[in-house]
């Protein structure tokens, strides 16, 4: 029986652009076809390779129109920046586990690089949890200015690289968190009072639960892979992340949500993070290269996240959840009970960044003019 030379099949068929493509001996539909020549041609450039990068994300790639993972736009850069010399494989959708796990992963050289909520990447990496501190660079824009400034970088991220065995690649803008109650609760949050007595699940962070503590909510930490099943059960009544956050969250969870209140407390900040023992192995131009790409990620990133937020509200809006904008007085009730310059927060600025001087030079910078602007 006559062989078939699989490779110059597949790619005769994508020359011709039929539906169906056939020989003698094999017919195949061109959608079969394609995925099967993009498998090889992934295969070709990570044997071409010097160097790969095991990237792990709880998102899945496909879903880029409504989730900011930027799984594709850094992949691309780093390859073609690199010219082929450093090959990103892609371990999407939860794959090889999600918040937590995926620290353990890049801790025990498993994986190289991954996506992780600042929520969940504070337990390794305290320094991040001044983010959670209420009130202070909640918005977009002062997030963005925040991330962006040189204090940022000299107060923040190079004490992480000095101090840790992961460095922070990439910020991703998520939106602020919410207070948002499950279909399967009669509750609905507008006002600090509402919360009391309230399920909340929370995340790994222990500022969070330190806020959430003031609000006397009962506080619930729950791992992100299981929140929807405790939205679904009602085990739990609310929980706080972003727009963003909730309609991207795993096994459904935007179809068990009921009422959103956008009280913009604190960013639901996400970060890709990458192994420093996989960087040193790089040669200085590689490394400047991985940079640069990391740069142009988060270009593309910013000029894209209001769209990307927009579609995630419509997203919600055909699942039935209401989306509520708190009054100036209703935000400025949760400012005064629970902002960053009540006393409550002093010990936790100074156990998290040293000094309290430290973190007014933080919040000078949320005011600055950034290069970045969110049209």
């Amino acid at each position: 029986m006559m062989k078939i030379n699989r490779r110059l099949f597949i790619k005769g068929a994508l020359s011709v652009g039929a539906l169906h493509y056939c020989s003698p001996l094999l017919c195949l539909p061109i959608e079969t076809i394609q995925m099967e020549y993009d498998l090889m041609e992934e295969k070709d450039k990570q044997r071409r390779a010097d160097y790969i990068l095991n990237f792990a994300s709880p998102y899945l790639t496909s879903e880029y129109r409504t989730t900011p993972h930027l799984h594709q736009q850094l992949k691309f850069y780093i390859e073609s920046l690199s010219e082929g010399k450093i090959y990103v494989s892609l371990f999407d959708n939860g794959q090889l586990g999600v918040g937590t796990e995926l620290m353990a992963a890049i801790s025990h050289r498993r994986i190289d690089a991954a996506l992780i909520s600042v929520s969940n990447l504070s337990r390794a990496l305290p320094l991040l949890d001044i983010l959670n501190i209420p009130f202070w660079a909640s918005s977009n824009q002062a997030y963005l200015n925040l991330i962006s400034s040189k204090q940022w970088h000299d107060l923040v991220l190079s004490p992480i690289k000095e101090q840790s065995k992961f460095q922070i690649l990439l910020h991703h803008i998520v939106g602020s968190r919410t207070l948002t109650t499950v279909k399967r609760s009669n509750k609905r949050v507008i006002m600090p009072e509402d919360l009391k007595g309230v399920n909340l699940r929370v995340p790994a962070s222990k500022v969070l639960n330190h806020f959430y503590t003031l609000t006397q909510a009962n506080i619930i930490e729950v791992p992100w892979s299981k929140t929807a099943k405790m939205a679904r059960l009602g085990l739990i009544d609310a929980l706080d992340p972003g727009i963003v956050g909730l309609h991207s969250g795993p096994d459904g969870l935007k179809s068990y949500l009921k009422h959103v209140t956008k009280i913009d407390s604190v960013p639901d900040a996400w970060v890709t993070v990458i192994s420093q023992a996989w960087l040193k192995q790089l040669p200085a131009s590689l490394k400047e290269v991985v940079t640069i790409a990391a740069e142009k990620t988060f270009e593309y990133h910013v000029s894209n996240f209001n769209s990307i937020h927009t579609e995630c509200i419509k997203g919600l809006s055909k699942y039935g959840t209401a989306i509520y904008e708190p009054s100036n007085e209703e935000q400025s009730g949760w400012i005064r009970q629970f902002g960053h310059h009540q006393p409550a927060w002093r010990d936790i600025k100074k156990d998290l960044l040293g000094d309290l001087k430290t973190f007014d030079k933080l919040l000078d910078a949320t005011n600055e003019t950034s290069r970045f602007q969110l049209s």
